[in-house]
């Protein structure tokens, strides 16, 4: 039997959110009710490269490679690159997700954007909000570097991704043909204001 409580959770921006958990009779925390509590987001490391590199081969992303990465991280100041982190006790991977992106002048309009390149999360953790948390994350940080805009690339077959991307704002502007290549797909632009 699992009893409802407020508890007070500290986020790493600093805001403080009450929340809603579940515990039994015997103390035991409800799992599912934590998966806000049990990651957070943070900048990504160089040390979290070989982890992001497998992730990024695992989920079939656009390869960047080890070298593209950390030639982002140490060489443009306009980087915005992410990682999922869990916390103690729940920790069982360096990163459960990552985020890569630039903010560049804009192809569209006036100004600048933020470009989103590479967005992924371990099939495990899945469907527990963390790239809907990357995503905000990283269209903060692109609005804070001067983007007026946040854009990116996706699958013409990946649904979910579709669905993520609109629920946060995001309108089909352009298809891309032939954009993937493994294995060959069109790619459907998104863009959203920030």
């Amino acid at each position: 039997m699992f009893h409802n409580r407020q508890c007070c959770l500290l986020r790493n921006n600093g805001l403080v959110v009450t929340r809603t958990v579940s515990r039994s009779a015997f103390g035991a925390v409800d799992m599912n009710d934590l998966s806000d509590a049990s990651f957070y987001i943070a900048p990504m490391l160089e040390s979290d490269l070989p982890a992001v590199v497998e992730l990024e081969r695992l989920a079939r992303l656009s390869r960047w490679g080890y070298e593209s990465y950390r030639t982002e991280l140490r060489h443009n100041p306009l980087a915005v690159m992410l990682v999922v982190r869990g916390r103690v006790p729940f920790v069982t991977r360096l990163i459960y997700g990552f985020l890569v992106g630039r903010v560049q002048p804009a192809a569209r309009h006036d100004g600048r954007e933020l470009h989103i390149a590479n967005l992924a999360v371990y099939p495990e953790v899945r469907r527990q909000g963390l790239g809907r948390r990357l995503l905000k994350e990283a269209m903060y940080t692109g609005r804070l570097y001067g983007a007026a805009t946040a854009c990116l690339e996706v699958r013409l077959s990946n649904a979910a991704a579709q669905a993520l991307y609109l629920s946060l704002g995001f309108t089909a502007i352009a298809r891309r043909r032939g954009f993937y290549t493994d294995p060959p797909e069109d790619g459907l632009l998104m863009e959203v204001k920030l």
